[in-house]
């Protein structure tokens, strides 16, 4: 078992933040959820910090929120996404920008996290998607409201409904992530946009990412909420039960709008 669900690196004016559970893909859990927080909090004050990278440790980004071994049911499941969402609105309302470094899997919550980022840098040979929907879930973490201003309604309703898995070629091409680079190149390019921004002023920055963040999403509490409780009630479903157990058992589900 991972000691910390997360790990932080200063160098210079860049702090990396690494989601720590490489044996589970980074899949995101409570303690997690804590630690990052926690993590954000520090960041927002702390003035010599002026890039925040986020990146997986190990094969994958973050293959969404942790699902073997945790049994939701209404109430448990809408605590869990009001933390969840929570964190993701701090993460985007922090002064500093964020760019979130994405190889391997970057999808349900892992790719609602990334939309939350300021910047998304991806390896060509990532994969991206938001497969809800061949699951019985409901993705609850911004999706509605942060994916449709990056790639336009009709595609995000598009890669929403079908659970489409896109590489980092494809995410580029339709304006999910800013920069789409070879794997071996990640980290460098990565570093070199973290790099250009710091020597940006900081004041400066912040009014601007607040000013576009405030403005894009001006009904951003009803459309959380909206979100939330849509995913929560569908704890209740057979649906859900039927997809969660496909997904372990390795089979297709048989949905019955139940």
């Amino acid at each position: 078992m991972t000691e910390y669900p997360i790990i932080v690196q200063k160098e210079d004016a860049v702090v990396t933040i690494f989601l720590n559970r490489p044996d589970r893909l980074n899949a995101l859990t409570d303690a997690m959820l804590d630690a990052l927080e926690g993590e954000i909090s520090r960041l927002r004050e702390d003035t010599a910090t002026r890039v925040i990278l986020l990146r997986g440790q190990g094969k994958a980004f973050c293959a969404g929120v942790e699902m073997k071994g945790v049994t939701y049911n209404p109430l448990n499941a809408k605590t869990f996404l009001v933390k969840l969402n929570r964190v993701l609105h701090a993460l985007e309302m922090l002064p500093q920008p964020t760019i979130a470094v994405i190889h391997g899997a970057c999808v349900a919550g892992g790719l609602e996290l990334a939309l939350a980022s300021t910047f998304r840098i991806a390896a060509f040979q990532s994969k991206m998607g938001l497969p809800e929907t061949g699951l019985g879930l409901v993705a609850a973490a911004g999706t509605t409201y942060r994916l449709p201003r990056l790639v336009g309604f009709g595609k995000a309703i598009e890669l929403t409904l079908l659970g489409s898995i896109i590489n980092g070629e494809e995410a580029k091409a339709i304006g999910l992530v800013n920069q789409a680079v070879d794997e071996d190149n990640l980290i460098s390019v990565a570093r070199e946009l973290a790099d250009t921004l710091c020597q940006k002023a900081p004041l400066s920055m912040s009014f601007i990412k607040d000013a576009f963040c405030l403005n894009v999403t001006p009904n951003r509490e009803t459309a959380n909420m909206l979100e939330i409780l849509f995913a929560s009630v569908n704890h209740y479903s057979k649906d859900k039960i039927e997809g969660l157990n496909a997904f372990f058992e390795k089979r297709s589900p048989v949905f019955k709008g139940e």
